[in-house]
């Protein structure tokens, strides 16, 4: 007799797959750590040939930042990137003005309020053309 219940496959999983990888003895995520060095060498470099050695000493405000960004990323190692998406809503929040018409709420809709001449002409095309 066959048996017609289709069985799901069954694949070896590694749990380590799914894991941001990190920066050695640093515990900063790869690319969020090669970024913060790419742009303070950068910067540090521009205002080494602007203001002489004294430039060169902003390399050294990376080393909070980084202790930071380990404090964050020892129990989570997605939490950079929760901390980018809270700052993206709390800068749409703050830069759309619609939190200050509906008393700190932002609201999310996907239409737009107001009328236009199209949707009037629309609503009353479907009223009057019946």
């Amino acid at each position: 007799m066959q048996n017609d219940e289709y069985q799901t496959p069954e694949y070896m999983s590694f749990n380590g797959l799914g894991r941001t990888p990190m920066i050695p003895r640093i515990g900063v995520p790869y690319m969020v750590g090669l970024s913060l060095l790419s742009i303070f060498m950068i910067t540090s470099m521009v205002c080494g040939l602007i203001f002489g050695l004294k430039g060169w000493l902003i390399i050294f405000l990376i080393i909070p930042i980084l202790m930071f960004l380990k404090r964050l990323c020892e129990t989570d190692d997605k939490a950079i990137r929760i901390l980018l998406i809270e700052a993206k809503w709390f800068l749409i929040k703050k830069l759309s003005g619609n939190s200050k018409l509906y008393g700190g709420t932002m609201t999310i809709s996907p239409i737009s309020y107001g009328m236009r001449k199209k949707d009037v002409e629309r609503f009353f095309k479907k009223t009057i053309g019946r």
